[in-house]
């Protein structure tokens, strides 16, 4: 019965085969095999050149870049606050990338890349930051930082508004769209965030049975520790990274990271950040070629909420058998504080002496780095030692010194735009990292 099964089986097949032989246009089936190896061919070239001109691409915006610096130094100036209609003059002046500043006994000019003046949008900003997105993407650690006296409006620029969106939300939806364009790779993002908060590291996408973080009476705090890797990156062991599949999903952990945010109120600013704050996205280049449907492209989104925030980006490109590892660090500094005039007390004078040291460390940092130092001192505060891996090294920055036109913030607008300063001079030359 089994051999007449498979005898029916092939007597079965066999016609099938002849009708295809004696087709009287038996040639056609040829003709299309032939035609769509031809095509197929021909796709394979255009791919072959889209990741060429790829490659181009990414070098001719690297040197652009270069050329502009490797750090890019903007300064946004606040509007002013005033519950009167009189009109006081401010001691700052503006225009395009120089800073005037006036005052009784004062005089002082600073120049940056770019100045936003009290009209200027999340727009504007947005459109000067942008460029720097796609270095992220071709392999560059990034680095975008807000900083500034408190009550400046830092948060604003990097988170804004349900109806006016910030830098971090912006840069969110724009690697989004950038992948979904290059159909020549697939790309996957993870997303934690995190908290740098009195010397602790918090994760602000913890579960919700687990402390998230500490609370004005308590002592808790999430067990993250920093771990330097042998190839010199820099890891957050046991940080929440959370798989990501599309922009609405990003968004939607991004806003429950915001949530669990650090903050008291202060005589400058109500709502003030305690804390620095960042966003961390990873981003996966598979080596796999996108079939042209967009819909199968891959997200594994990390964002991370801390005192920096931080995006890596990992990408695996089809020109050979190698991964490029790259982060994006959107940071919300935790606003410099002069605890005389914000009036804090208690905790909320030791959160700000706390946020004083990281950022005074910060600038031990970038002097070191400006110095070309053999010893930059990384480890002083938890902060630079996230960053470390993301500010020296070739990698590329962008800083949004926050200041204010009051007379009354002079002291604290001349030590945000000397800040501003030494940034500036900071020069740096990493090759990307790759991992074969």
């Amino acid at each position: 019965m089994e051999k007449e099964a498979m005898e029916g089986h092939v007597n079965v097949m066999l016609p099938q085969e002849n009708l295809r032989s004696d087709l009287p246009n038996g040639g056609i089936v040829l003709g299309h095999d032939k035609e769509i190896s031809t095509l197929q061919e021909e796709i394979s070239a255009l791919r072959s050149r889209q990741r060429h001109l790829n490659r181009r691409r990414r070098e001719a915006l690297g040197k652009l870049i270069d050329l502009k610096g490797s750090i890019r130094v903007f300064c946004r100036v606040r509007p002013s606050i005033s519950t009167s209609n009189i009109k006081i003059k401010s001691p700052v002046t503006v225009e395009q990338e120089n800073i005037a500043v006036r005052a009784v006994g004062i005089k002082k000019d600073s120049s940056v890349d770019r100045v936003f003046d009290q009209e200027s949008t999340q727009d504007d900003v947005f459109h000067e930051v942008k460029p720097i997105l796609r270095s992220a993407l071709d392999g560059h650690n990034v680095c975008i930082l807000a900083f500034g006296q408190t009550g400046t409006g830092k948060t604003y620029t990097m988170e804004g508004t349900s109806d006016n969106l910030g830098a971090v939300p912006r840069a969110i939806q724009e690697l989004f769209s950038h992948a979904a364009q290059d159909t020549s790779s697939t790309y996957s993002f993870s997303i934690s965030m995190l908290e740098v908060y009195m010397g602790s590291l918090r994760d602000l996408l913890a579960p919700r049975q687990q402390p998230l973080f500490r609370s004005i009476e308590g002592n808790t705090t999430c067990n993250l520790s920093i771990l330097a890797t042998t190839s010199g990156s820099v890891q957050v062991e046991g940080l929440t990274d959370v798989a990501v599949p599309d922009l609405k999903k990003a968004n939607q952990w991004y806003c429950r990271g915001r949530r669990s945010r650090s903050t008291s109120g202060t005589n400058v600013n109500n709502v003030s950040s305690r804390s620095h704050w960042w966003v961390g996205l990873d981003r996966v280049s598979a080596c796999a070629v996108c079939s042209g449907n967009l819909n199968s492209t891959q997200f594994y989104l990390v964002l991370a909420l801390s005192v920096c925030s931080l995006t890596r980006i990992t990408i695996r490109r089809c020109g050979g058998v190698t991964e490029q590892v790259s982060k994006l660090w959107l940071v919300d500094l935790g606003g410099s504080e002069r605890l005389l005039k914000t009036g804090a007390s208690g905790l909320t004078m030791d959160e700000g002496k706390a946020i004083n040291l990281s950022l005074s460390a910060l600038g031990d940092v970038i002097a070191a780095l400006r110095r070309k130092r053999s010893h930059v001192p990384y480890r002083n505060s938890k902060l630079t030692q996230i960053l470390s891996d993301s500010l020296g090294d070739g990698s590329k920055v962008v800083m949004v010194v926050h200041i204010s036109p009051s007379k009354d913030d002079v002291g604290e607008t001349i030590c945000s735009l000397g800040f501003a300063k030494r940034a500036r001079l900071i020069e740096s030359s990493r090759e990307l990292s790759e991992v074969r």
